[in-house]
C-alpha cells in the first residue's frame, strides 16, 4: 500500500442495501488519483473477487441489492506471464496447469471527473466479476484465420444492456483455468475469448456479495496540491486527464504500412493516432470484411476519464500496433541541465508479444519531425516484431528503427520524405519473460520480494541507421541474462545488488501503473509508481537529438504463437503456465490498453516529490551499435 493512502471515511448505505444485514469490510484504505480512486481492501475469507462502484442517485438503481446502471470496477487477478506465484499445480499430459489465481486486493474506480463528494460501494464477492467481452465502443467481430470462429469486441452499451451494468476488469472466464476440452488437447478455440453468458451459473452476472461497506471520498483529495501537483505546464506542454467522453471517428486509411491488415491515421482530441497491421473486423452480417473510414477492428475512445485502445493483430500473425502523439505541443527541446518529463498511466501486464511502448524520436529541428503549423507528425514510429533485438541477432537483420520504413512503405507512398525517416530514437518497453525465478545470487535479501515476470528493455536507435540498437543495460546485473539482447529484470542499489523486480508486483490489468520518464542528453531516469526503478548514465554516448517527439503506444504480434506458448505450453512444458489467465482465456487475439494522465513538458527540474539517487545511475555495458 502506498504511503499516501489513507483510511477510508465510512458513510451510510443506499436504502436498498440496508437489509438484509451484511458483514462489513474493515480496514479499507483509499488513494485518490485525480479522476480515479484506488480502494485497498483486506483479505475477506471466501472472496473470489472484489468490486466497487460509484453510487450516483441519478444513474444507479437496484434490482434487490444488485446495482443497475453502475460502472463496476473489479479487482481481478495478477497477470503473471508464465506462472502464478501461488499456483496450485496439476499436470495433464505435457501441460502444467494452475487451478488458483492471485487475487489483487486493490480496485481502481474511474469516473471521478468532477470535483465533489462521491459515495463508493465496496463489496467482496463469492465469484469473479464476469468477463463481458473484449472492451470496445462498438460491438464488432474479429475473425480467426485458423478456423471459422470469431472473437467479439463488446461495445459498452451492449454490455450495459445485457449485464445491467458496465463491468471494468471482469476476469471471470468461461474456462476453469486452462481446462483442455478437446480430445487431442488442443486449445478450445470455440471457448477462449468468448464473453461469459448472462445465464452462466458459475460466473453469474450478479455475483453473490459476502461483505459490503460504503465509503465517501472527495475530489480533489485534501493532499493533492502537495503530493500530486501538476508540473507539466508551460508554452510547450500537454497534460490530459481525458475527462470528456468521446469516440474516435476520424481514422482514415493510409498507404503507409506493410500491406497486411488495416493501416490508418487520424486526430482525436489533442492527439494524433496511427495504427498498422490491425485485424480487419467483420460487418454486422458476420461475413463481409469492413473497409473505408472508422474501422471497427481497431477502436479508440475516451470514457470515465480514461483513453482506451483495442485492436487485434492481423491474421493473428503480423504485428498490430496503435500509437499516438500530441498535437497540442511541439516536439520537446532537450536541455543539458534540465529534463524533458513524460508521465503516463497504463495497464502494465506484458508478455513477450504484447506490451506498451514509450519512445522519443528526434533530430536537429522540429520541422523534420512534425508539421509545425498543425503539429501532425511527419514520422509515425512503429515498433515492429523483434525491434528490441540487435541487428546481429538474425539474418536478415533485426533491430528495426521504429522511425524507419515499415515493410516497404516507401514504395507505396511517394510523398514520404526520406528526411523524416530513421531518426535517433530512445525506446522503453515492458517485456514479458519467464527466465527468472527467485532472487539472483547478488540480491539484497533484506529488501528482496517477489519474482520477475517482465523486464525493462531500454535502447537507442542511431540516426540514419535502419537496423541495430544500443542496449542501455549495464554490466554486472548478474541476472542470468547477460547477453547483448537482454533486458533488465531487477532494480539495483548503488553496489549493483538486486533489490526487487523491475516491475512486479505491478504486473496487472488494474490498478493502472504510473510511469514517469525524465530525459536529458546524458541521462534517463525511469520511475514506477513514484519510485526510481532505473537510471541510465548516457555520458559515454549522449542523445544527439535537439528535439524529440514523444509517442505512446502498444503492440500485439503473432497472438497465435502466444496461444501456443502460453496455453498449451509447448515451448515451456516444464514451467508452470498459468499466470496470464486474462490474456490467454479472455483476450487471446486482441489487446486493450487503458491510458490515463498522459502528458509531457520540457526544461524542468525533478520535482521534490521524487527521490533521485544518482549513485544508482549506471552506464551501459556497451555503447556500440549492435
Amino acid at each position: 500500500m502506498p504511503k499516501h493512502a489513507v483510511a477510508a471515511t465510512w458513510t451510510t448505505f443506499p436504502s436498498a442495501l440496508n437489509s438484509p444485514a451484511m458483514p462489513s469490510i474493515s480496514d479499507v484504505a483509499v488513494l485518490n488519483r485525480r479522476d480515479a480512486l484506488i480502494v485497498y481492501v483486506p483479505a475477506v475469507k471466501g472472496a473470489a473477487d472484489y468490486r466497487a462502484y460509484i453510487y450516483d442517485t441519478n444513474k444507479v438503481t437496484f434490482n434487490g441489492t444488485q446495482p443497475r446502471g453502475a460502472v463496476i470496477a473489479c479487482a481481478g487477478y495478477r497477470q503473471r506471464f508464465e506462472r502464478n506465484i501461488d499456483g496450485l499445480l496439476t499436470q495433464i499430459g505435457s501441460i502444467v496447469q494452475t487451478n488458483h489465481r492471485e487475487l489483487i486486493q486493490a480496485i481502481e474506480v474511474p469516473g471521478l471527473v468532477a470535483d465533489g463528494n462521491y459515495k463508493i460501494i465496496v463489496e467482496a464477492l463469492a465469484s469473479p466479476c464476469p468477463f463481458t467481452g473484449m472492451m470496445g465502443h462498438t460491438s464488432a467481430l474479429i475473425p480467426l484465420w485458423s478456423s471459422t470462429n470469431t472473437i467479439p469486441i463488446r461495445g459498452f452499451n451492449d454490455v450495459i444492456a445485457q449485464f445491467g451494468n458496465e463491468v471494468i476488469n471482469g476476469q471471470g472466464s468461461t474456462l476453469n483455468d486452462y481446462r483442455v476440452v478437446s480430445a487431442d488437447q488442443t486449445k478450445p478455440a470455440e471457448v477462449i475469448g468468448q464473453p461469459v453468458l448472462v445465464t452462466d451459473t458459475k460466473i453469474p452476472a450478479d455475483p453473490v456479495v459476502i461483505a459490503r461497506s460504503a465509503i465517501v471520498v472527495s475530489r480533489p483529495a485534501a493532499d493533492e496540491a502537495v503530493n500530486g501537483p501538476i508540473f507539466d505546464v508551460g508554452t510547450n506542454a500537454v497534460f490530459d486527464d481525458f475527462d470528456t467522453d468521446g469516440i474516435m471517428t476520424s481514422f482514415k486509411p493510409t498507404p503507409r504500412g506493410e500491406g497486411a491488415g488495416l493501416t490508418s491515421e487520424g486526430q482525436f482530441g489533442d492527439w494524433f493516432f496511427w495504427m498498422v497491421g490491425v485485424q480487419q473486423g467483420l460487418q454486422s452480417d458476420g461475413k463481409t470484411w469492413e473497409n473505408g473510414d472508422n474501422p471497427k477492428g481497431v477502436q479508440v475512445w475516451k470514457r470515465h476519464g480514461r483513453l482506451y485502445t483495442s485492436f487485434g493483430d492481423w491474421a493473428q500473425d503480423v504485428v498490430g500496433a496503435v500509437y499516438f502523439a500530441s498535437t497540442k505541443s511541439l516536439p520537446q527541446e532537450l536541455d543539458t541541465s534540465k529534463y524533458v518529463h513524460s508521465i503516463f498511466r497504463v495497464n502494465s501486464g506484458a508478455t513477450g508479444r504484447r506490451y506498451w511502448h514509450w519512445l522519443m524520436c528526434g533530430g536537429a529541428t522540429r520541422e523534420e519531425l512534425v508539421d509545425t503549423t498543425t503539429h501532425i507528425p511527419h514520422l509515425r514510429p512503429i515498433g515492429q516484431a523483434n525491434f528490441y533485438l540487435p541487428a546481429s541477432a538474425s539474418t536478415p537483420p533485426l533491430g528495426f528503427n521504429p522511425s524507419g520504413y515499415f515493410g516497404g512503405e516507401d514504395t507505396k507512398d511517394p510523398n514520404l520524405n526520406p528526411a523524416w525517416r530513421n531518426k535517433e530514437c530512445l525506446n522503453i518497453i515492458q517485456f514479458g519473460t519467464g527466465e527468472f525465478w527467485g532472487a539472483p545470487a547478488n540480491a539484497n535479501l533484506s529488501t528482496w520480494f517477489d519474482a520477475p515476470h517482465s523486464e525493462l528493455h531500454a535502447f537507442i536507435n542511431e540516426a540514419g541507421v535502419p537496423n541495430g540498437i544500443i542496449n542501455l543495460k549495464p554490466d554486472g546485473i548478474n541476472d542470468g541474462d547477460t547477453n547483448a539482447t537482454g533486458g533488465m529484470a531487477w532494480r539495483m542499489d548503488a553496489q549493483k545488488h538486486a533489490t526487487q523486480p523491475m516491475f512486479e508486483p505491478f504486473d496487472q490489468e488494474a490498478p493502472l501503473t504510473h510511469f514517469d520518464v525524465f530525459v536529458r542528453p546524458d541521462r534517463v531516469i525511469f520511475y514506477i509508481n513514484g519510485r526510481q526503478a532505473w537510471c541510465g548514465d548516457l555520458s559515454d554516448r549522449p542523445l544527439k537529438m535537439k528535439y524529440g517527439m514523444i509517442s505512446y503506444g502498444s503492440l500485439l504480434y503473432h497472438s497465435g504463437a502466444e496461444i501456443i506458448t502460453n496455453y498449451l505450453g509447448q515451448a515451456q512444458s516444464s514451467i508452470a503456465i498459468g499466470g496470464s489467465t486474462h490474456y490467454v482465456m479472455d483476450t487471446p487475439y486482441g489487446d486493450t490498453r487503458i491510458w490515463d494522465l498522459v502528458g509531457h513538458s520540457e526544461k524542468i527540474d525533478i520535482p521534490s516529490q521524487f527521490t533521485f539517487d544518482p549513485a544508482t545511475c549506471f552506464k551501459p555495458k556497451s555503447v556500440a551499435l549492435q
